[in-house]
C-alpha cells in the first residue's frame, strides 16, 4: 500500500463484512477497500490469500486496456497483490433498477452497451456480464463496468450480447426493465444473432436500434 502511495483506510458503510469490519466488496479473488491516496478516494482491490490466482497482473494489464478503450474505472497503479483505482460512488445496477425511472433506465442501459461494444472492439471479453447485476455500479454521473478478474483477450468477445440478455432478455434486471419498457424479444434475438457473426459497428446499431433507449 505504501508503494502506492496510499494514506488511509476508510472502514464502515461497505457493502460486506468481513470478521465483523464493513468494506466496500468481496469477491472470490480480492477485498475491496475504499481508501485515500494522495487528496483523492480510491478503492484496493487486496488479493484473497485463498484465491486461484498468484498475482493480480493480469487483471492490472486488461484493467489498462479497458481504460485505454473508454471503460472501467480508472487504473491509478498496482502491486503484485493490490490494484489501486478510482472509487466508483453509486449502486449496483440490480439495486438501482428498482427505483429508478423509465428515463433513467434507458439512459444508462444504452451507456453500459455503448461500453460493451468498446470492449469487444478491443478485444477484451469481460467474461461476467451474462451476470450483469453485480458488475456495474451506477453512479451520479454514469453507468461503471468494473471487475476485470475473470477477463480474457483469447477468448471471442461476447460484451454486448451478453449485456443485452442481462439487462433486456433474462433475469431479475430484465424483469425491471420490461415493466418500464416495450422490447421485441425476437426481433432483439435476431439482430443479437446477426452481430455475433461478424460484431461490426452496424451489426451493433442494428442492435441498439431494436430497443427503446437513450444514447
Amino acid at each position: 500500500m505504501k508503494s502506492l502511495g496510499v494514506t488511509a483506510l476508510i472502514i464502515g458503510n461497505g457493502r460486506s463484512t468481513v470478521n465483523g469490519i464493513s468494506i466496500a466488496g468481496k469477491g472470490w479473488v480480492g477485498l475491496v477497500l475504499k481508501a485515500r491516496i494522495g487528496g483523492r478516494t480510491c478503492a484496493l482491490k487486496i488479493r484473497r490469500v485463498d484465491a486461484d490466482r498468484k498475482d493480480m497482473e493480469a487483471e492490472a494489464r486488461i484493467h489498462v486496456m479497458a481504460n485505454h478503450a473508454g471503460v472501467g474505472p480508472a487504473l491509478f497503479g498496482h502491486t503484485k497483490n493490490i490494484i489501486a483505482m478510482e472509487f466508483a460512488q453509486g449502486q449496483t445496477i440490480a439495486e438501482w433498477i428498482r427505483s429508478a425511472s423509465a428515463a433513467d433506465a434507458r439512459r444508462v442501459a444504452g451507456s453500459v452497451l455503448q461500453q460493451c461494444r468498446l470492449l469487444d472492439k478491443a478485444g477484451i471479453d469481460h467474461g461476467e456480464l451474462s451476470r450483469l447485476g453485480r458488475h456495474v455500479i451506477v453512479t451520479d454521473k454514469m453507468p461503471f463496468i468494473i471487475d476485470f478478474e475473470s477477463a480474457s483477450t483469447l477468448r471471442k468477445t461476447s460484451n454486448v450480447t451478453a449485456a443485452v440478455q442481462s439487462l433486456f432478455l433474462f433475469g431479475a434486471i430484465a424483469g425491471f426493465m420490461k415493466k418500464m419498457m416495450q422490447v421485441d424479444n425476437a426481433r432483439t434475438i435476431g439482430a443479437l444473432r446477426e452481430y455475433k457473426e461478424g460484431r461490426t459497428d452496424e451489426g451493433f446499431a442494428r442492435v441498439m436500434e431494436t430497443l427503446p433507449l437513450d444514447y
